[in-house]
């Protein structure tokens, strides 16, 4: 350690010798080093960090092209594809609201996919302790299918062994609600079908868990009505409180439209608990037929605003000419609807074959409608306030592939 030298150097670096000694190698000094460092910094790029967003077309797959969809109030999507049903949703605690890549479903006996399904509907509810459960409903060559999904982290839909309206034929599209009122212990949904033979198959359900905590489903016995209609092709439904107490002058009220040989036709009437035998049933009868311009396809859409005694009704529909029809149903009117108007798609774009709409309120407050559309078998998303401006600068925005997605 004697042999560190002092002439023009710093302090110098320990390495071994090879007698196993260390020793100190001079290194520059400090002030050599910064007339190097200043001479070549000239030389150093730098400049500020960018973000460019990356094109996903290129290393991730495309959604398949769909037929019939469902989506759920918190955006999650079931549709039929031409492999068979597939599962994905929005990412909305995500900064860039994604969509998420596509699942597909669990094998089953039978082809479900896009040529085989008239309609899907789906429900998404949470128990006492706020686990999601989303059922999926079915229908496919006379026969309504019934699948649940616990956990959309960790698992994919599983069949139902014990299917709602097991032994009737159905056809078209089926619509869910809860029926229940919204402070009600319990979650009550009522399921509604279009019948093969003609009018509509209403049931409606809760959900008991036994003792070692595993979930099953209570099915009420069935209303077949709105037989006056014949053969339905499409339904909506919609519940409407009157009250949010709990006594028993308070009522609840279903309100269905349905499409019948190309026209919209109202099916509404009390859902109550009968006394003998106790069941809950829906009284539900024809009572309307809504006025509208050409004929209606597709399916219809019904969307309350939330508020008890101030209900309002938007009802969507596609028309058989292209766009879609708005109209509203206020309180004070419950059998007048009316229209606000056609929202015309862009050009060249063809009638809309399935539709989903829900609604929350915006970032200002207000109410905001959101939907799917399906044309010409491709999903578009579309947003738009319910107030005196509809639809002022609604798009149209095509859903290609996973990832960001910018409204």
């Amino acid at each position: 350690m004697n042999n560190a030298s002092s002439t023009g150097y710093g302090f110098g670096s320990p390495t071994s010798t090879e007698s196993g000694t260390l020793q100190l190698i001079p290194t520059p000094s400090t002030s050599r080093a910064s007339s190097i460092n200043q001479s070549s910094s000239t030389n150093i790029p730098f400049g500020p960090l960018n973000l460019t967003p990356l094109s996903t077309t290129s290393w991730r797959q495309p959604y398949p092209s769909v037929g019939q969809f469902a989506m759920a109030d918190s955006e999650e999507v079931v549709a039929a594809g031409p492999n068979g049903l597939f599962y994905f949703w929005r990412v909305r605690d995500h900064a860039a609201t994604p969509w998420s890549e596509s699942r597909p479903f669990p094998s089953v006996r039978v082809t479900l996919n896009e040529l085989t399904v008239s309609g899907l509907a789906l429900y998404s509810r949470h128990d006492s302790q706020q686990r999601s459960r989303l059922y999926l409903y079915c229908v496919s060559g006379g026969v309504l299918y019934s699948f649940y999904l616990a956990d959309k982290n960790n698992s994919s839909f599983l069949p139902d062994t014990s299917p709602p309206l097991a032994g009737c034929r159905v056809t078209g599209k089926p619509t869910v609600v809860r029926s229940s009122k919204p402070f009600d212990s319990s979650d009550r949904w009522s399921l509604v079908v279009p019948c093969q033979s003609g009018g509509l198959l209403h049931t409606s359900a809760t959900d008991s868990r036994s003792y070692n905590n595993s979930v099953s489903t209570e099915w009420e016995a069935i209303d077949h009505l709105a037989t006056d209609l014949g053969i339905i092709s499409a339904v909506s439904v919609t519940a409407v409180h009157n009250s949010t107490s709990c006594s028993a002058g308070d009522e609840t009220e279903l309100v269905a439209v349905c499409i019948s040989r190309g026209q919209l036709n109202v099916v509404q009437g009390s859902f109550r608990l009968d006394s003998y035998p106790p069941r809950w049933k829906w009284e539900g009868k024809t009572s309307t037929r809504i006025l509208h311009p050409g004929e209606v396809t597709g399916n219809p859409v019904l969307i309350t605003n939330g508020k008890i005694r101030e209900t309002q009704l938007d009802l969507l529909v596609p028309s058989a000419e292209g766009g879609i029809f708005h109209f509203v149903r206020t309180q004070s009117a419950p059998n007048d609807w009316h229209m606000i108007g056609r929202v015309a798609f862009p050009q060249n774009i063809p009638p809309a074959s399935c539709l989903s709409f829900h609604s929350r309120p915006d970032t200002y407050g207000k109410r905001e409608l959101y939907a799917l559309v399906q044309i010409g078998g491709r999903l578009y998303h579309v947003k738009t306030t319910s107030n005196q401006f509809p639809w002022y600068n609604a798009r149209l925005n095509p859903i290609v592939q996973p990832g960001p997605f910018v409204e």
